[in-house]
């Protein structure tokens, strides 16, 4: 963005007006700085809208909170330029995301408990035994009357 500035005039209703101008107080802004920042998010949102395709197999799930956290899921809503249905979505999403991968970890650690027999012996299940290993390492070394004095030269 350019640092020039630009005017824009709009004439809104009166209702709408008052709660805007209590949303500026409330939150320390200027006309301008609230206008500006609702244009970019409404050209730049921060979520993709995802509409139509995922309309056809829909229900509806409904409950009440108390009024002042309804204020406070509105402000934030207008602070992150989210709809209710996508804040909600996401919250039950991750919410369901988290619960399944805690499932499933549990799952896999009762797995690993339940059997300890197979995880022992696939941690002995590494090798030869020591007997087997030395003696390897005593076939592998050579006979000493094979080997040439380290003083002579071999040819």
């Amino acid at each position: 963005m350019t640092n020039e500035t630009k005017g824009i005039t709009v004439k809104i209703d009166a209702g709408l007006h008052a709660q805007v101008r209590e949303y500026i107080e409330a939150h320390g802004m200027t006309m301008a700085e609230f206008v500006a920042q609702a244009l970019d998010n409404e050209l730049h949102p921060k979520y993709q809208l995802q509409e139509a395709s995922t309309m056809a197999n829909t229900r509806t799930v409904a409950f009440q909170v108390p009024e002042d956290l309804f204020q406070r899921i509105k402000e934030y809503l207008a602070r992150n330029n989210m709809t209710q249905r996508q804040f909600f979505l996401g919250l039950i999403e991750a919410e369901l995301d988290r619960e399944q991968n805690e499932r499933y970890d549990l799952q896999a650690a009762e797995s690993a408990k339940a059997d300890p027999a197979e995880t022992e012996q696939a941690g002995n299940d590494t090798g030869p035994d020591a007997d087997e290993q030395a003696a390897s390492e005593e076939d592998s070394q050579p006979d000493p009357e094979e080997t040439a004095p380290e003083n002579e030269l071999a040819m």
